[in-house]
């Protein structure tokens, strides 16, 4: 028992440390872990409420974004009703298109100082990016894939394609002429060569026929 005794006292002093001073070294550890464990949950509870401000905040944003622009509509709405009303006591046409006119151009400047721009194509190449086409006309006065017509204008915002412009591209007749005839000099050189070879296979033949001749003679 003695030997056991001093054996554990050897292997305490070894360690550094006394019972004590390790019951406490323990119970300073588990303070340490009781409160790592408290900071752990506030900073959870911290990011669900940012999280919950945050949602809040995109959903009044999306509620609220078009505030000014819906704003800057009701100055043409209101116009557009005292046109309106004009029209129906007065007999005066010009003024009353001038108005509605006026009130255009007015809607108009607001949507481009939003950003929306009109994509002007006629007369361009056909781009399926910005584009769609409606039909294939036969054009002998435009160059093949050229927008003669512009159905529906198309509409960008900034710079994505909010709506393609609906359009009728040209078929340039002339070129699908050229590429006929092209496939026919194509085929009638292909006859010609075809008639050569069997030319060629006639003479071999007939010089075989006459190299028999004169063997046969001899």
């Amino acid at each position: 028992m003695v030997g056991k005794d001093k054996q554990e006292d050897d292997n305490s002093s070894d360690a550094g440390y006394s019972p004590e001073e390790l019951e406490q070294l323990v119970q300073e550890k588990d303070a340490e872990i009781a409160s790592l464990k408290e900071d752990l949950l506030r900073k959870r509870a911290e990011f669900d409420n940012f999280r919950k401000r945050t949602r809040k905040e995109q959903e009044e944003f999306r509620n609220f974004a078009v505030e000014n622009l819906m704003m800057e509509l009701l100055d043409v709405y209101d116009n557009f009703e005292r046109a309106i009303e004009s029209a129906h006591n007065t007999d005066d046409v010009d003024s009353v298109v001038e108005g509605v006119e006026m009130v255009f151009r007015q809607f108009v400047s607001i949507l481009e100082k939003e950003g929306l721009k009109r994509i002007e194509c006629e007369g361009e190449e056909f781009d399926p990016s910005e584009h769609e086409a409606m039909m294939h006309v036969e054009h002998a006065d435009h160059p093949d894939n050229t927008i003669i017509d512009v159905c529906k204008p198309g509409y960008k915002l900034n710079s994505r394609i909010i709506r393609p412009a609906m359009v009728t591209v040209s078929k340039n007749t002339s070129s699908d002429k050229e590429e006929k005839s092209s496939d026919k000099e194509e085929k009638s050189s292909d006859k010609e060569e075809k008639s050569s070879d069997k030319e060629e296979k006639s003479s071999d033949k007939e010089e075989k026929c006459s190299d028999k001749e004169e063997s046969s003679l001899k």
